[in-house]
């Protein structure tokens, strides 16, 4: 029984060793270096990021999104009525933490203001819908936010 002892200690240490926990695995893993990522979208309107661009660091706090809605046959700039966008971060083991987002005509046609604010650094989703009855579409965006 003695002798039996540290031969299962070690071979209690290797398996441990070799096992690596999925949170560990997370933890190593690169991030993302772009600031957003977009998701496909659906519908006869396609919902461009205007600003902050993919190559921009957006910050914790206020701030403020460009979108621009266009036609997805011609390209040109589409002026709606109702374009909702919700703004979100996922918590682990609880609702996903929600921000207000205040849309607001930009001085172009088509072009939107979306102000907001990423209360922490992390992944935050933001969803942009054209619920007009005219023009439908849709598009996700995730920033990295630090």
């Amino acid at each position: 029984m003695i002798k039996l002892l540290p031969f299962l200690l070690s071979l209690s240490f290797l398996t441990i060793a070799c096992n690596t926990p999925e949170n560990q695995t997370e933890a190593t893993s690169p991030t993302i270096t772009n600031s957003s990522q977009q998701q496909p979208q659906e519908g006869n309107v396609k919902i461009n990021l205007v600003s902050p661009s993919s190559q921009e660091t957006v910050k914790m706090g206020n701030t403020q999104l460009v979108v621009e809605v266009l036609d997805s046959q011609t390209q040109k700039p589409v002026a709606v009525k109702d374009l909702d966008v919700k703004v979100s971060m996922a918590m682990e083991g609880d609702e996903p933490m929600t921000s207000m987002a205040k849309v607001e005509p930009d001085s172009q046609p088509g072009r939107y203001k979306v102000k907001t604010n990423f209360g922490m650094q992390g992944k935050w989703d933001v969803v942009a819908q054209v619920k007009d009855p005219q023009h439908q579409g849709q598009v996700s965006y995730s920033f990295n936010v630090q």
